[in-house]
């Protein structure tokens, strides 16, 4: 008997591991930029920073969507 792990299975923990990993990535970085920094919260008035924040949390969702679409879809 072998002691590896099916080839189907292996590419299912691949596929997991790697939706895991962009999820972390990309909260880290919306939460730093979001809460540490404070670019998520409007006070007194819309900002630039708001506007750079809301901006990148858009486009970076909808590439994240994408890239979970594409692993999926294989």
């Amino acid at each position: 008997m072998s002691s590896d792990i099916e080839p189907e299975l292996k590419r299912l923990i691949t596929k997991i591991l790697r939706v895991i990993t962009a999820i972390i990535i990309w909260s880290v970085i919306t939460i730093f930029f979001g809460l540490y920094l404070e670019w998520a919260l409007v006070r007194g008035g819309f900002n630039a920073f708001n506007g750079m924040f809301y901006t990148w949390f858009v486009i970076s969702f909808g590439a994240l969507i994408y890239y979970f679409y594409r692993i999926w879809s294989k």
